[in-house]
């Protein structure tokens, strides 16, 4: 039997394609370095655990990635292993990047004849696109691009649970090339994926009621619960965005209807506009359907789980029966027994109670403590207002040349300038209750606060180098001084991002 050869050779080019992006791996394999011990540092695994950072960065919506933090992650991971300090693994973290992105600005390529058409071709691919960056610190930030997508795809069957952020972030690069056909196709995998996880939080919901028979079991679906919750607010808000960029879309189509090509656009983006809400619609129930399994239906078997505990305590085999049977020292036995003894309560006087103060009153004279307190005037709210707005803007002063070397601090390296330069605020409980109003309020657009808000100040004095400003929790805690501690707080003063950096995904 022969085979036809047409049909051998048929698609060749785009199965080379294909192969094509599998190339930077084999180029970091050929590199060669040692760390400090002398061994061999394997780049191949490096170049794939770069891979999945950036892809984890894209699927939790962190937009500012770069070698700094790169290095990081893999000094976090790889230090036990290779021999290197920081600054090594930031050098290690720039020759990764390199391979997947040339800073030549040319782009990845590879030649080959293809048997199909008979012709010598080249295909070009990118693994590593640039995002945003922080000129004020002249820092690059990288986001994955499609054939870096199609790479990490290729090395693993990711599960069911991720289909639907997977399918968000293919569903915005079909949008941007306008594949509107396959964008309805994304739609509907995405409503599958939707019915899916509807059936398996029913089914978490049955096995938390009738499965949680340890402490151990009750904190395993705990924290299944709390990443399912925690994927879904992620896929809610890229929901939003990609609402908001259907919308802009079809905005620009409208006025835009000179031929029948146009106007079939538009009867397509007009339907993934409908598509996109029902599905959101049904994601929007999977999202309360989860915070309802997280707030009730573990409290409910937490409670369960206390009772059964309760209902199973014998206390004549657990406490007399151990006590009785095998004999134990007097201060073993005490103990044994301590948590079931009430606590001895006595009533006693003291002789140097006579020197304490005494409340002294005349007879007849009225009870001032029974009076009504009057509440302040508006006018004393306002000053109050403008005081502490006034003694906020002074910190943030002094804290704008602190950001001059980078946008991102932490409360710890901020209170060690100000212990140098001014450490009497550290005394100040209104300087620690700064930063818990802005950690309570983040992030802030100071575009959107009015002008008789406490935070006028920090506006004032921040206005210059940024549009907003972001605090969220960090580790540690800092304590300069006896009376005050607080938790750590990572300070973001970055530029606010623009609009096209909103549509980047």
């Amino acid at each position: 039997m022969s085979i036809e050869a047409r049909s051998v050779v048929e698609q060749f080019g785009e199965r080379m394609k294909r192969l094509a992006i599998y190339e930077p791996l084999h180029r970091l394999d050929r590199k060669k370095g040692k760390d400090k011990n002398g061994n061999e540092i394997p780049y191949y695994e490096l170049g794939m655990l770069t891979l999945l950072f950036f892809f984890e960065n894209m699927i939790m919506r962190h937009k500012t990635s770069g070698v700094r933090e790169l290095a990081l992650f893999l000094y976090e991971v790889c230090h036990e292993k290779i021999n290197l300090d920081e600054t090594g693994f930031e050098e290690l973290a720039r020759e990764i990047i390199e391979v997947y992105r040339p800073s030549n600005g040319k782009r990845n390529s590879r030649s080959f004849y293809n048997w199909e058409t008979g012709q010598e071709e080249t295909v070009y691919y990118s693994i590593l696109k640039a995002a945003r960056s922080d000129l004020k610190s002249n820092t690059q930030y990288y986001a994955l691009d499609e054939q870096g997508l199609e790479l990490i795809f290729s090395s693993r069957e990711y599960f069911s649970e991720f289909q639907i952020s997977i399918n968000q972030l293919l569903l915005r690069k079909q949008l941007e090339k306008g594949e509107f056909m396959g964008s309805l196709r994304q739609l509907d995998e995405m409503d599958l994926s939707a019915e899916a996880l509807t059936e398996r939080l029913a089914k978490i919901k049955h096995e938390v009621s009738r499965s949680i028979i340890s402490e151990e079991t009750y904190t395993r679906y705990k924290k299944l619960i709390e990443d399912i919750n925690l994927r879904l607010i992620r896929e809610n808000e890229e929901f939003e965005e990609l609402h908001e960029f259907v919308r802009l879309t079809k905005d620009s189509l409208k006025y835009q209807l000179d031929n029948e090509k146009d106007k079939k656009a538009y009867e397509f983006i007009l339907k993934i506009d409908n598509r996109l809400e029902e599905v959101h619609h049904e994601h929007s129930k999977l999202l309360q359907e989860s915070i309802m399994l997280r707030t009730h239906a573990l409290d409910a078997a937490q409670q369960s789980l206390y009772y059964i505990g309760i209902d199973s305590f014998n206390f004549e085999q657990e406490i007399v029966d151990a006590l009785m049977g095998r004999p134990m020292p007097l201060y073993t036995s005490r103990t044994f027994m301590e948590p079931f003894l009430t606590l001895e309560r006595a009533k006693l006087w003291h002789p140097m109670s006579v020197f304490y103060k005494q409340r002294i009153e005349r007879v007849g004279e009225e009870d001032k403590g029974k009076a009504f307190a009057y509440g302040v005037t508006e006018e004393e709210v306002r000053k109050g207002k403008s005081k502490i707005g006034q003694y906020f803007k002074e910190v943030m002063s002094e804290v704008v040349p602190i950001f001059e070397e980078k946008s991102v601090m932490t409360l710890e390296e901020i209170c060690n300038q100000i212990e140098v330069l001014k450490p009497e605020w550290l005394e100040q409980r209104l300087f620690y209750d700064m930063w818990m109003i802005l950690h309570q309020k983040s992030p802030i657009a100071f575009e959107s606060l009015d002008e008789e808000s406490i935070l006028n100040g920090i506006k004032e004095a921040l206005g210059g180098i940024t549009n907003s400003i972001k605090v969220v929790e960090y580790e540690g805690t800092v304590q300069k001084v006896s009376r005050f501690e607080i938790k750590n707080m990572l300070i973001d003063i970055t530029m606010r991002q623009k609009e096209g950096e909103r549509n980047e995904l």
